[in-house]
């Protein structure tokens, strides 16, 4: 994983772009998280059919994630 920001209103977790894999419902699996949205496009086009990238917060310690 990259460098990611801090989120300051959520401690110990980090914002960024997320790449998903969507089945049915979300949040769905947890791929990537990257600091730009282009780079998370491209390893979403990268892994196919069923990657989506959507912008968010995770926690690291967790994996808890929150869509914006």
């Amino acid at each position: 994983m990259q460098a990611l920001q801090a989120d300051p209103s959520h401690p110990g977790w980090v914002r960024g772009w997320l790449v998903l894999r969507v089945k049915e419902a979300l949040p769905g699996d947890f791929v990537s998280m990257h600091e730009h949205a282009a780079q998370a496009q491209e390893e979403a086009h990268r892994r196919g059919p069923g990657h989506q990238v959507f912008h968010g917060r995770r926690r690291e310690d967790t994996g808890e994630m929150l869509l914006d």
